[in-house]
């Protein structure tokens, strides 16, 4: 449905996919932004109508023979009004797939897996799209050489969609360039987030696999993410102090998530013995006080020539496919993909969206 359908003053029956709210609703649309509608809080049979935060909201719409949908993203009961991403036919909602990718400190290799991993898929044959989300030392585009106008700062700010960001890269990969130096945003509120997330039904159509690269620790932000996506990957090297931040972020993850399934990759190993030795001892503490068997599914060794091509802002993977290191991706890649998932589990972009937007509640 078009932006213009929706207009101030304009009534609309919705029905939710909460047990709670299961009746048809009325409200009125109170103002209309480009990535939102914000309504009024509505009153039935004498309560209140308080839609949690997160909820699927289908909206009723005889004119439309689609079905459209949006989600809660805000109440501002002050106002006496609530928010809603703006709404989208429901065959939107296909499978693709998001990989975010996470590490319990900085200079652990995380933005440079994102990338090469993000080539290698594309080389398998996958539409990927890489958005870099470390909010406030985004590096992606530097290490691509790519030039943009327009980033994730801007989209934040409402002046554009995620769309109008969207940067072709090497072997056909895009990217949505992060947002460096805005530390101040590094916990958005819900009207922020939203404008990230909005975006993303918009680019549902465009990739197979959309690979995050978050920020590294244990913001609020960062968890939303790794927490949402479809496969979670962390990265580490065998350093102990490196090994403890990543059992860390695991362990805040397993306390919002308890069922969450962590993949771990090992990286700057001296040789496989030592990655097993590593995988084991923290699989070992992650079983033992979490119940968490995270799976190890790939290592990378030591290479100098990957910092040579950090300076030189062209990923190994590009330059030299055959290396040992470029090897080594492709194999992480491979089982990625080899990976199904259960019918029962709910994947995809839209899945993704929905599931982070529950954590506003």
């Amino acid at each position: 449905m078009e932006q213009s359908h929706f207009y101030v003053g304009q009534k609309l029956n919705f029905t939710t996919n909460s047990d709670l709210y299961h009746d048809i609703y009325v409200t009125e649309i109170k103002e209309v932004f480009p990535d939102r509608l914000e309504l009024a809080i509505s009153l039935h049979k004498g309560y209140l109508v308080l839609i949690p935060i997160g909820t699927t909201v289908q909206w009723i719409l005889p004119e439309v023979n689609e079905i459209y949908i949006s989600q809660v993203i805000s109440r501002q009961p002050s106002k006496q009004t609530w928010c809603v991403s703006f709404p989208i036919p429901k065959k939107q909602e296909r499978k693709s797939r998001v990989i975010a990718i996470g590490s319990g400190k900085g200079g652990v290799g995380k933005t440079t897996l994102a990338i090469n991993l993000s080539l290698a898929l594309s080389d398998l044959g996958k539409r990927v799209i890489i958005l870099d989300a470390d909010i406030g030392m985004a590096n992606v585009e530097l290490l691509l050489k790519l030039n943009t106008n327009l980033n994730l700062t801007n989209v934040l700010r409402g002046e554009c969609s995620l769309r109008d960001i969207l940067t072709p890269g090497p072997l056909g990969i895009k990217l949505l360039p992060g947002s460096s130096g805005i530390s101040s945003l590094t916990n958005l509120n819900p009207i922020q987030f939203n404008r990230i997330l909005t975006g993303f039904s918009d680019l549902e159509n465009e990739c197979d696999i959309f690979i995050i690269d978050t920020g590294a620790g244990l913001s609020e932000n960062v968890l939303r993410f790794l927490e949402a996506a479809d496969d979670l990957v962390l990265i580490t090297t065998t350093e102990p102090h490196a090994l403890m931040d990543t059992y860390a972020l695991t362990k805040a993850l397993a306390y919002r998530k308890p069922d969450i399934k962590p993949q771990l990759i090992l990286n700057r190993c001296e040789n496989e013995a030592e990655a097993y030795k590593c995988s084991q001892t923290f699989n070992k503490a992650a079983s033992k006080f979490l119940k968490l068997k995270p799976e190890l599914i790939g290592w990378i060794y030591e290479d100098k020539k990957v910092t040579k091509s950090l300076k030189n802002q062209k990923p190994l993977y590009l330059t030299n496919p055959n290396c040992e290191y470029s090897q080594q991706i492709i194999c992480i890649a491979t089982r990625l993909l080899g990976q199904k998932v259960s019918p029962e589990r709910s994947s995809g972009i839209i899945s993704f969206i929905n599931k982070i937007k529950r954590n506003f509640g």
